[in-house]
């Protein structure tokens, strides 16, 4: 079962965005992610399905986005008389937790208080986020509903029975990251008796589970989770996020929000999915605090996605492999080349759009990797082992004493390189990046 917190990290281009989409069809609909497996188009649509129908949210962090845009804050709207007044308005994050509340508590019979369930256990508080139970020693015990409403959900699905839910047999049938043994298993006295209550009977005493149209999981997608301030986005719900902090956990926690004052906690089928780009200079690193309650996976070039690729004999996959060893070498693994910029290929192998991807997209990649530093980039390209008209990059000859006279001394450091155009039309340009015998 994937993980509740989970980033995909990785340079540009290596398909991050793109691997989101399996990674929520792992969590909503795995039947589906089994049998279209290889239909990329099948995957997306069903992709598309399940955020047409709430079940999947997509948000893009930036540095204007704040914590009023994720969690909640303050609207100004006017009122009949034209006043200008405040409504507390949630954001992209707390409604989702808050749709989660809505279908589930719609879905299951509403608790009372005087309700008794096992041996002597009463219900003494009923609200839609917690109901209270006496304890037959007198003991009261608060029951977070999305607890209740998360094992109502897996019988009502057949995941497990009410009896399994009695004889601690249900655990190995979901994931532990969305229910806590210890805590369900300790409740076993009353909890399979409120859980029977919430799906109700029949007149032949047969459940009437209404058929599942979606997941009760939900995903929250942030692409380009650490262009934001992340601690000021999430603000006091980095601490929430935690799977062992979730409502229904054993530590489960509530926190009181500044704007609405209502106590809130995160649901433990609400799954966040984030992308980061490792090349990006100008962006902060994740504190510790935020990394803790991540799962990270890395996502690399990867050139075998292009091993069919070929262009006039210029084997793509071999091409971005040499570069990103050097890149590697010289810079970072994290400023490596992702494989998506030469996808297109596959579509349109051809010597016209190889030179537009290395014009347009590589070169002024490399610049901004290297900070214009003219050598590295030639070094990357192979260009210093080249036939002059197969490098990509030139240093014209010039004639110091005819720009400056000779009382100016001017040192080799500010070397002139320029772009030879003619080289990105021409096969063995591209080969000598690969293969340097081409000199001659």
């Amino acid at each position: 079962m994937p993980s509740l917190n989970q980033i995909f990290f990785g340079p540009p281009g290596t398909g991050k965005t793109y691997a989101t989409v399996e990674a929520t069809l792992q969590i909503l609909d795995q039947p589906f992610l089994a049998k279209n497996a290889g239909s990329r188009s099948a995957l997306k649509a069903r992709f598309d399905e399940l955020l047409a129908a709430g079940d999947v949210r997509f948000v893009t962090f930036h540095q204007s986005f704040s914590y009023e845009d994720f969690v909640e804050g303050l609207r100004a709207t006017t009122d009949e008389q034209g006043q200008i007044c405040y409504e507390v308005v949630s954001g992209v994050f707390k409604s989702l937790c808050e749709s989660v509340a809505t279908e589930l508590s719609g879905k299951y019979r509403a608790f009372k208080v005087g309700d008794r369930y096992g041996t002597g256990y009463k219900v003494t508080r009923a609200t839609p986020d917690v109901v209270e139970i006496e304890k037959p020693q007198g003991k009261h015990l608060p029951i977070g509903m999305s607890l209740l409403n998360t094992l109502a959900s897996y019988v009502d699905a057949g995941t497990f029975t009410i009896e399994e839910l009695g004889n601690g047999r249900w655990d190995k049938k979901v994931p532990g990251s969305v229910l806590d043994p210890f805590l369900v298993n300790g409740y076993k006295n009353f909890l399979p008796s409120m859980v029977e209550h919430m799906l109700g009977k029949n007149e032949e005493g047969l459940f009437e589970a209404a058929p599942v149209q979606h997941s009760d999981a939900k995903v929250l997608i942030i692409d380009e989770i650490n262009r934001g301030n992340v601690s000021r986005i999430f603000g006091e719900l980095i601490t929430l996020i935690e799977p062992s902090k979730r409502a229904g956990a054993a530590e489960a926690l509530e926190v009181t929000l500044p704007y609405s004052k209502d106590r809130f906690s995160i649901p433990g089928n609400i799954h966040l999915i984030g992308t980061m780009n490792t090349a990006d200079r100008s962006l902060a690193a994740l504190d510790i605090a935020l990394r803790r309650r991540f799962t990270f996976i890395e996502v690399p070039p990867n050139p075998e996605l292009l091993d069919e690729v070929e262009v006039d004999g210029i084997a793509i996959d071999e091409l971005l492999s040499v570069m990103n060893q050097r890149i590697a070498v010289l810079l970072d693994r994290d400023h490596c080349l992702g494989h998506a910029y030469f996808m297109p290929l596959k579509d349109e192998p051809t010597l016209e759009r190889l030179e537009g991807i290395f014009r347009e997209q590589i070169l002024p990649l490399l610049q901004e990797y290297f900070f214009e530093d003219w050598q590295r980039i030639q070094w990357v390209l192979n260009d210093q082992r080249k036939a002059p008209e197969n490098s990509f990059l030139i240093q014209p000859s010039q004639d110091l004493i005819a720009l400056f006279g000779d009382a100016v001394t001017v040192g080799q450091g500010n070397e002139r390189w320029e772009l030879n155009a003619e080289a990105f039309a021409r096969v063995d340009a591209y080969l000598g990046v690969i293969n340097h015998e081409l000199r001659k």
